[in-house]
């Protein structure tokens, strides 16, 4: 009798400390091919790894491994299914048309044939994941491309759904059909939804969507990959001028991070302070008319486009530099923002979204959107402020994915009865 007592105690003591098992779905993560993908992603799941087991699936597109005319070819080695940083990630395949030429006019309806093409495939894994793992939640990343799947496991599985939304699958993607159809699929379907800011909070509110759990928790930052460091060695190992004022720009080069207004804000600046220089780092569809941009301005000596850095280069960037400078048109809550933060570099952002919700006066300035004479304003005003390092860093603190991930965590318990 002790001894069946005694394995009754043991059960239940293994139940309560059981970890709980997360299927995240996700449309980017870090891989081989793109390291820098999503890595806000990752960072999270790496400190929730210390309270849940983990797998993700993330569908790929079929790229053919032929090299001839095949500008994607570096995806072709795509595996099934691999392990990042510890984590078992699951690659469905399924073919789909490449966007080279496309018309972003059109792309809405490109993003509906796409999640129609890759439910399948992503089906069959899932269904395998099910029977042979059967996770306890499962946490949607983004509104938009996991719509039908995520339908699929609410109806079939009767599974708690998570839903995280980052940024233009809420403030661009329900303006605009078919789009809209399965953002909102998405947001009827799942139980409780996390927002990286109050901003997106009411942005989805606004949509008529009732009945809902929410919490604000922010994607957070690795501080241990970003943090302050000496800004004369970092100058020194990337061989940046010791003498120069110089503004740091990281991000994708699309419209809607209204590079444009930095560049002719630089054209302004460089009149009172010919001592500053930008530096841009980020590759996209923009890059070759932004390039054309800054030549014509005559700012070939004061802009230089970087490309594509890992995050270690990225992070000695932002501690190599005076200024964070994000104009962006839409944003959710911006990870690279308090990354400088988390290097004790003050940040000028537009205000837009959830950035005021991050960026106060201690740590930076906010800017008009599309305003490139109110920019450049407030970065020589920041060039020639003296910040207080320490009100940075304690600012960025609160952003830290050690932080975001146990908010999560705290979440997972509440959608699954553990804790109100």
């Amino acid at each position: 009798m002790k001894n069946g007592g005694k394995t009754k105690s043991n059960k239940l003591y293994d139940k309560m400390n059981k970890k709980i098992k997360v299927l995240i779905l996700t449309r980017s993560f870090p891989t081989k091919q793109n390291p820098v993908a999503a890595i806000w992603l990752l960072n999270q799941l790496e400190e929730l790894k210390k309270y849940c087991e983990i797998k993700v699936v993330f569908p790929y597109a079929y790229v053919p491994k032929t090299r001839f005319l095949n500008p994607y070819h570096r995806f072709s080695s795509m595996p099934e299914k691999e392990r990042v940083e510890g984590i078992e990630v699951y690659h469905p395949k399924y073919f789909m048309v490449p966007r080279i030429g496309f018309k972003l006019a059109l792309l809405h309806w490109y993003l509906a044939i796409e999640i129609f093409l890759s439910y399948f495939p992503s089906k069959k894994v899932i269904d395998g994941i099910m029977e042979n793992w059967n996770p306890d939640i499962v946490h949607i990343q983004g509104a938009l491309s996991e719509s039908l799947i995520g339908n699929m496991i609410k109806k079939r599985y009767k599974k708690p759904l998570l839903l995280t939304v980052v940024g233009e699958d809420i403030t661009l993607y329900p303006k605009k059909f078919p789009s809209r159809l399965f953002v909102r699929l998405t947001l009827d379907n799942v139980n409780t939804i996390i927002c990286q800011s109050r901003f997106m909070e009411m942005e989805i509110k606004g949509l008529g969507v009732k009945n809902k759990r929410f919490y604000v928790v922010p994607m957070g930052t690795k501080t241990k990959n970003f943090r302050q460091k000496s800004k004369n060695k970092a100058r020194k190992k990337l061989s940046l001028p010791q003498n120069k004022k110089i503004i740091l720009f990281v991000g994708h080069l699309v419209e809607r991070k209204g590079v444009n207004y930095l560049i002719h804000a630089m054209s302004s600046i460089i009149k009172k302070e010919k001592n500053s220089r930008c530096y841009i780092i980020g590759t996209g569809y923009q890059e070759e008319s932004l390039k054309k941009l800054a030549k014509d301005e005559g700012l070939g000596n004061y802009v230089e486009f970087l490309g594509q850095k890992t995050n270690e280069d990225v992070a000695d960037y932002m501690n190599a530099s005076d200024l964070l400078v994000l104009p962006s048109l839409n944003e959710g809550l911006p990870v690279v923002v308090y990354e400088a933060l988390s290097c004790g570099t003050p940040v000028v952002a537009t205000k837009v979204a959830g950035t005021p919700e991050l960026v106060n006066n201690d740590v930076g300035f906010l800017v008009k959107p599309k305003n490139a004479e109110d920019l450049q304003e407030k970065i020589l005003l920041a060039l020639r402020k003296k910040w207080n390092t320490k009100k940075l860093l304690a600012r960025a603190k609160e952003f830290s994915t050690e932080v975001t991930a146990k908010k999560v965590f705290l979440v997972y318990n509440v959608l699954l009865g553990k804790q109100n």
